[in-house]
């Protein structure tokens, strides 16, 4: 079920991407979040939890420049203005566009509830769990899926 969901969700980062920010993606390879060249220090990350049929949560990590372009491109502002509160805002409105965007493609039983975004730091990631990479023209995000309860 896992693998089901993880094609949703790159299915729905790609069409979420392009439609709302503008920027087309390739998504990449699976690898350890640690081999994935992205200084966690330096990134932006957020966690959206969710429940029904599968329970679980979807991680986003991004460098800080990504955020701001996406966020620029998604406010219709410059880079220069931008907040931090903004910033977090658009990372975390973008995470819950593309779970929103995949789980209602996923058959389910069970209603799907998400709960809300919520920053996460480095030392809340595993370096040693298998992400998915999202490459941008300029930079690369990662995607980490956890399945927490199968039902």
């Amino acid at each position: 079920m896992k693998k089901v969901l993880m094609t949703a969700m790159t299915n729905s980062i790609s069409e979420v991407m392009e439609t709302m920010f503008f920027m087309p993606v390739e998504i990449g390879p699976e690898m350890m979040l640690n081999d994935a060249d992205i200084d966690l220090n330096n990134a932006l990350a957020c966690r959206l939890n969710f429940t029904g049929d599968i329970c679980g949560n979807i991680d986003v990590i991004s460098p800080e420049p990504l955020v701001a372009e996406l966020t620029s491109n998604f406010l219709g502002e410059t880079k220069a203005g931008l907040t931090w509160e903004q910033q977090f805002g658009t990372l975390s409105e973008m995470l819950n566009m593309v779970c929103g965007n995949a789980l209602k493609n996923v058959k389910c039983q069970q209603p799907y509830r998400l709960g809300i975004p919520e920053e996460i730091t480095s030392s809340d990631l595993n370096g040693t769990a298998e992400c998915t990479l999202i490459k941008t023209m300029d930079s690369t995000m990662a995607m980490l899926l956890s399945i927490l309860v199968s039902q």
